[in-house]
């Protein structure tokens, strides 16, 4: 098991980030974020894309965190 303690607010971000949807990020998510991204589970990626365009990426370590959890993410 990677991570005990990954809230579910957090699994919830990570779905959205694997997703590619937007997040919105008040001060909670954006702590959150910096903490999934601190424990390797989610990467900046490029930040000069265009603004519709995601930002962070699920890590493997991330997916993994995922299928352990039983989290499947369909982008469909």
């Amino acid at each position: 098991m990677i991570d005990a303690d990954i809230s579910n607010t957090a699994i919830a971000m990570m779905c959205d980030i694997a997703r590619a949807s937007g997040l919105d990020l008040n001060a909670e998510k954006r702590a959150v974020l910096d903490g999934l991204i601190a424990q390797g589970l989610v990467e900046v990626i490029d930040q000069a894309k265009p603004a519709a365009a995601p930002k962070f990426a699920i890590t493997l370590k991330g997916q993994q965190l995922l299928d352990e959890r039983g989290v499947g993410v369909n982008e469909a």
